[in-house]
């Protein structure tokens, strides 16, 4: 099949970026909204008699009770000992990633912030508490595919944090069961409770709590629009990780880049999805060039040798609407342009990839090297693919265990502590207007 729809665009000026990176905002329509605040809005008022309704109508269960959404122990059971039988290479696969990522949560631990107290002055002691989140659900999508990966990604490091009770939620599929190998793997995370429900509904109920379900402490975990949408309208009543928009990738690449490798990391990201975008920034032309050939070679081969297990659909319409060729030899420009988008995935494949990280301002994870895609950190690698989208990593991290942690402040004064400081409490109190904040002061020092 012949391609023709890519093309090597030099930018030499930031604006050009800009008005692609405003498309990028994408806003969710009214419609949506009206139907996620509606679902909620049911959850919270009738409970367990609107989570069974809203099941048969999105979730296509069967049910008369609420009880039937939840997965029982011995179906768990019954499905960690199947998968262990029937998918023995899955599960070594599975339990390579299961301790690679561990293994980084770990270490990600021994260097979080901890508890700590200090004594500035006499009387005087201040300090922090650490503690973990006490109760936290889980979203995993479903649909049409199963995503092992991200119960990984999302329980681990809330168990290496220390949180006692974690749940989970998921879309059942068309025989109104869940995927064997999610449950395997919530036998083997040590998940409390799995319950059969999918999209804005079961953010619903994680939120707000049922008669028969417990409301959690913090919502974490991937989703679609109206997950997402759920998500940010029940903030505030919960905590959230993060609010997901398209998978993103930027590569960035110099004269040594091979170009194959390129093409191959591109097409892989257009295939999560329509919206995907895929980036490539280049110093040297000549290998955007090869890029875009080998582009269209690699989805010829995609079709010949996966056929129907290749999404070459999604991928076509990802890569013709949001993939991007750039090329500007200024290696200071493409990495500025860069840390403009602040990429959910960047790859560097540059002879000099050290020292440019050292010029990385904004990025979710970074991939290193010719033999580091992205495929190594959705997987096996360790590092957490919840990573912020949308141009978030400006401001926020990949999920990692200090997402399940809360700080509690500490102050203690002791009575000449307070009589040396008092009159400083006593003056802003007066500006303010808060008198009674100045009596809780005085008070103390009545004879």
């Amino acid at each position: 099949m012949n391609y023709n729809f890519l093309k090597v665009e030099e930018l030499k000026e930031l604006s050009d970026i800009y008005k692609w990176l405003k498309k990028r905002d994408s806003k969710v329509s009214p419609s949506i909204e009206k139907k996620v605040s509606k679902i909620l809005r049911k959850v919270r008022i009738y409970g367990d008699k609107a989570i069974v309704k809203l099941c048969r109508k999105f979730d296509g269960l069967n049910i008369k009770n609420i009880d039937e959404i939840k997965v029982k122990k011995e179906e768990i059971k019954e499905a960690y000992k199947w998968v262990l039988k029937t998918y023995p290479e899955l599960v070594e696969a599975l339990d390579i990633s299961y301790k690679n990522i561990k293994s980084y949560h770990n270490i990600q631990l021994e260097k979080e912030p901890d508890s700590w107290v200090s004594h500035p002055a006499k009387g005087k002691k201040i300090g922090q508490i650490l503690l973990p989140i006490e109760r936290v659900g889980i979203y995993i999508p479903g649909g049409r595919y199963i995503y092992p990966s991200s119960v990984l990604m999302t329980v681990v490091p809330a168990a290496v944090a220390g949180v006692k009770e974690i749940t989970m939620c998921t879309p059942p599929g068309k025989d109104g069961n869940i995927s064997k190998i999610l449950l395997y793997l919530c036998a083997r995370l040590g998940v409390s409770g799995v319950y059969k429900i999918g999209g804005a509904q079961a953010i619903a109920v994680m939120a707000y709590g049922t008669d028969s379900i417990k409301k959690v402490d913090k919502i974490v975990g991937p989703g679609n629009v109206y997950v997402t949408t759920a998500k940010k309208n029940v903030f505030g009543v919960v905590g959230i990780d993060s609010l997901a928009g398209p998978s993103e990738i930027v590569i960035l690449a110099d004269y040594s880049a091979n170009p194959d490798f390129i093409a191959a990391d591109l097409i892989s990201q257009a295939e999560h999805d329509p919206d995907s975008r895929s980036i490539l920034l280049s110093t040297n032309e000549d290998i955007a060039k090869k890029v875009i050939g080998k582009i269209y070679k690699q989805l010829g081969n995609l079709e010949k040798d996966y056929s129907s297990r290749a999404n070459i659909k999604i991928i076509l319409e990802s890569l013709k609407r949001n993939c991007k060729i750039i090329y500007n030899k200024d290696k200071n420009f493409i990495i500025e342009i860069c840390n403009r988008i602040a990429p959910e995935h960047l790859e560097i494949m540059m002879k000099d990839a050290d020292d440019i990280l050292k010029d990385i301002k904004n990025a979710g994870a970074i991939f290193i090297g010719d033999y580091t895609p992205t495929a190594v950190g959705d997987y096996i690698g360790g590092t957490n693919h919840v990573i912020p989208t949308n141009g978030c990593a400006r401001f926020s991290s990949p999920l990692g265990v200090y997402d399940f942690y809360k700080r509690s402040s500490i102050l203690s004064y002791d009575y000449k502590m307070l009589e040396k400081e008092r009159k400083y409490i006593e003056i802003l109190s007066d500006f303010e207007k808060l008198a009674a904040h100045r009596n809780s002061i005085k008070v103390r020092f009545k004879k």
